[in-house]
């Protein structure tokens, strides 16, 4: 990471999380329903990743061969600039980058008016409580950055503290400090620590910020690298796959979300496979021990990519509940994309619209853009599965046509349709399909006439 990078990247992800998910709470609107099990324009067998499958002219080409995913994830890193190999983090850090970054996130939430729960505004005290717990006056010149492996799935936020912020009491769904959230495994290089030492600020691989310190177990940077990078390994292809502490899998201890790597100590057998797994000890530092995970919910070595592996993993997730900022344990637009192709190997950006400016772009559109220009974009299914289709604020996986109506997968907070009564929102909160003219004739229009660019995930102009 050179200087330039390390002295936006607090600004860069504290901006990024206002960007993650989805925009159609943004929307103007008078009521709000219950969006239907299906939504307009589509049908039941859409609901399968079959139906999909079916219509691709090519679903196993293979995208990107399995030894050019590393290049293909080099490209991601130096194109975005917001995925970090923290193996490769600097030694050191300059203080008046990461006391810049703590006071702007500061600085900008407080701006905001959010409520808490209780309904009240935020107000100076709290604020002045926050930036003494922040300990910002004791960054040094010069921060030596420390290592460590997450050991528990934890929430990473933008100013250290579990209390939520909402915009309003309408919104309690979602919480403004919650940015992003951290699986079991994950690196992490620790810049900062609040007065009590209860929060820890890191850069992690996707996200910048702070995450509690009892979640992290402290190592070297050639034991997190060996970890990371050690073979053999599995990838975790479930949804939220359980970790046991016995073969037997009853000794439960904890789940992680789709596309974690973790090593393995052989290829497994069909019912289970062992791994490792860190752990905190009572020193705060990292140990590793055995655990187990179901065969069926894991992969040795990554999988495939091709559309047909993509559109099942994606089709895993249909009807999640949509996680703001992975509240919950659960996922937003864009991580919804990030888990899915993370299976194959490929480690994309954590926000929508750093993940817009990765791979081959096929279209992009200017406000004025005519109907029959975006549709003929749209018109070729063999990039089904592959392509990711931007809106400002949101992203979505791009499945292929039906009589000319182009269709997506995308985990979705709403949508606006015209009723009786005016204009409303039609809540979906979750994994779906559906058809792009969705929100037609209203002010907003439909997710067509959104669309502001197009891109395949493969090797090529971009």
């Amino acid at each position: 990471m050179n200087s330039s990078m390390i002295r936006y990247t607090g600004l860069i992800f504290f901006l990024a999380s206002f960007v993650c998910a989805c925009t159609s709470h943004n929307e103007i609107v008078i009521n709000s329903y219950a969006a239907p099990v299906l939504l307009p324009g589509t049908v039941s067998e859409m609901n399968t990743a079959g139906f999909w499958i079916g219509i691709h002219p090519d679903p196993d080409r293979v995208v990107i061969p399995k030894e050019k995913i590393a290049e293909f994830n080099r490209y991601i890193r130096e194109s975005t600039k917001t995925v970090y190999d923290i193996a490769s983090y600097p030694d050191t850090v300059m203080g008046n980058r990461i006391s810049t970054a703590l006071k702007n996130t500061l600085q900008y939430v407080s701006s905001q008016k959010y409520v808490q729960q209780d309904g009240r505004k935020t107000d100076s005290s709290f604020f002045r409580d926050m930036q003494g717990q922040m300990n910002i006056g004791a960054v040094p010149s010069k921060v030596g950055v420390k290592f460590g492996l997450v050991t528990s799935f934890t929430s990473q936020r933008l100013l250290p503290t579990n209390a939520a912020l909402y915009s309003d009491m309408k919104r309690i769904d979602i919480d403004r400090l919650q940015n992003s959230a951290l699986d079991i495994g994950t690196p992490v290089a620790i810049l900062h620590a609040t007065r009590d030492g209860s929060w820890i600020y890191v850069v992690a691989p996707l996200c910048e910020g702070w995450i509690k310190a009892e979640d992290v177990g402290l190592c070297s940077r050639e034991e997190m690298a060996s970890y990371v990078s050690a073979e053999p390994f599995v990838v975790t292809t479930g949804t939220k796959v359980d970790l046991f502490l016995d073969d037997d899998l009853r000794d439960h201890h904890a789940y992680v979300r789709m596309g974690c790597r973790f090593p393995t100590k052989d290829a497994g057998s069909e019912d289970i496979s062992e791994i490792v797994l860190p752990f905190r000890g009572s020193d705060g530092r990292c140990t590793f021990e055995e655990a187990y995970v179901a065969g069926s919910d894991v992969s040795f070595g990554y999988l495939p990519y091709t559309p047909r592996t993509i559109i099942l993993q994606a089709f895993k997730l249909l009807n999640f509940p949509y996680g703001w900022g992975d509240m919950h344990g659960e996922q937003d637009c864009s991580r919804f994309i990030q888990e899915i192709f993370s299976t194959v190997g490929i480690e994309l950006p954590r926000n929508s619209s750093q993940q817009a400016r990765v791979g081959r772009l096929i279209a992009r559109f200017k406000g004025d853009s005519s109907e029959e220009n975006r549709l003929d974009a749209l018109s070729d299914n063999s990039i089904g599965g592959i392509s990711i289709l931007q809106m400002n604020g949101h992203i979505m996986l791009f499945l292929g046509n039906v009589d000319r109506d182009p269709y997506a997968i995308h985990d979705m907070r709403g949508y606006s349709e015209s009723g009786p009564d005016g204009e409303r929102l039609m809540v979906v909160n979750r994994v779906v399909v559906s058809n792009l003219r969705i929100g037609e004739g209203t002010r907003s229009g439909p997710f067509l006439k959104r669309l502001v660019t197009v891109r395949a995930f493969e090797i090529g102009p971009t």
